[in-house]
């Protein structure tokens, strides 16, 4: 009996080193991607518009249209930053999770024009690069849900550790949903959430209620 429970907690751990190994290359892959994006198509284009900007013709039609040109051109450098950003966001490895997810909150907020708690000093401490990477997807997934969907008027973010777990929470007066609904076409990022955070032994809990406001706690264990 006991060599069975050894086996099946080896089985559990070797898929579990599977899973973080499945995220790291995924990651490694977006930073590749990334930096391809920012680093080559974003300085050709910016190349471009400086040619544009640079140009004068000597018809106002065509100024106009070179002016147009160049107007498409910095948007398109705008959206590629957007894009590369998304996909591994640089600052991740140079400043730290809480200061990445501070940042994505306070920016919400801005835009949503709506006061935001921010919590995060628990993210302080050195986490797994795949946990770190988890939770920062997990918060940015979270965050644009609320900027698209919940119209709240107040949104807190905030992370806590005690015995040797981890919660993320990410929390706001909006909306809701009706949580007894099955998962729809709408509902993608919450499942993709639930799958990223179960590769790494987490655990993702939603509460929510039409009219109520959503609740969004991600669970991690720490490693001792």
């Amino acid at each position: 009996m006991r060599a069975g429970i050894t086996a099946g907690k080896d089985d559990k751990a070797r898929r579990r080193r599977l899973a973080r190994r499945l995220i790291a290359v995924q990651e490694e892959q977006r930073l590749r991607l990334s930096r391809e994006l920012h680093d080559d198509l974003g300085q050709m284009l910016a190349s471009v518009a400086l040619e544009l900007h640079a140009i004068r013709a000597d018809s106002a039609e065509l100024d106009t249209r070179l002016a147009r040109a160049a107007h498409l051109i910095d948007q398109l450098s705008a959206r590629v930053h957007d894009a590369a950003w998304s996909l591994r966001p640089a600052d991740l490895d140079r400043l730290g999770l809480r200061a990445c997810i501070e940042d994505l909150a306070s920016m919400l907020c801005a835009q949503l024009g709506v006061p935001c708690d921010v919590d995060l000093e628990a993210l302080s401490r050195p986490l797994e690069p795949e946990v770190a990477l988890t939770l920062y997807r997990i918060a940015q997934e979270a965050l644009t849900n609320i900027g698209k969907h919940a119209r709240p008027s107040h949104v807190s973010v905030t992370a806590h550790i005690w015995d040797n777990k981890l919660r993320l929470a990410v929390e706001d007066n909006g909306h809701g949903f009706d949580g007894n609904i099955a998962p729809g076409s709408h509902h993608l990022g919450l499942a993709g959430m639930k799958e990223r955070l179960a590769l790494i032994g987490g655990e993702l809990t939603v509460e929510t209620a039409k009219g109520k406001g959503t609740a969004i706690y991600a669970d991690v264990l720490l490693s001792d």
